[in-house]
């Protein structure tokens, strides 16, 4: 597990967050066709990381760790809508 992230995995981090709690269950493709292909060597980053997790259908989600830090930053920070 490696706890650093750049400012632009925690975005993409954040975003995969709001998609979950809507209820969601992006993939890859997904994200990619909303923030650009230049994500995906992100989502690759954060996987390797174990920030994120992929199930068999390539669904993304936060690992249980991410959804920790998540759920922890917007305690202190407030909704982050």
């Amino acid at each position: 597990m490696d706890f650093n992230i750049t400012a632009g995995e925690e975005v993409v981090v954040f975003r995969l967050a709001s998609l979950v709690q809507d209820g969601l269950s992006p993939t890859d493709d997904d994200l990619a066709k909303e923030l650009g292909e230049e994500v995906r060597p992100v989502l690759q980053s954060l996987t390797s990381k174990g920030w994120l997790v992929v199930d068999a259908d390539r669904e993304l989600d936060l690992s249980t760790f991410a959804r920790h830090v998540v759920s922890s930053r917007r305690d202190a920070e407030g909704p982050q809508r």
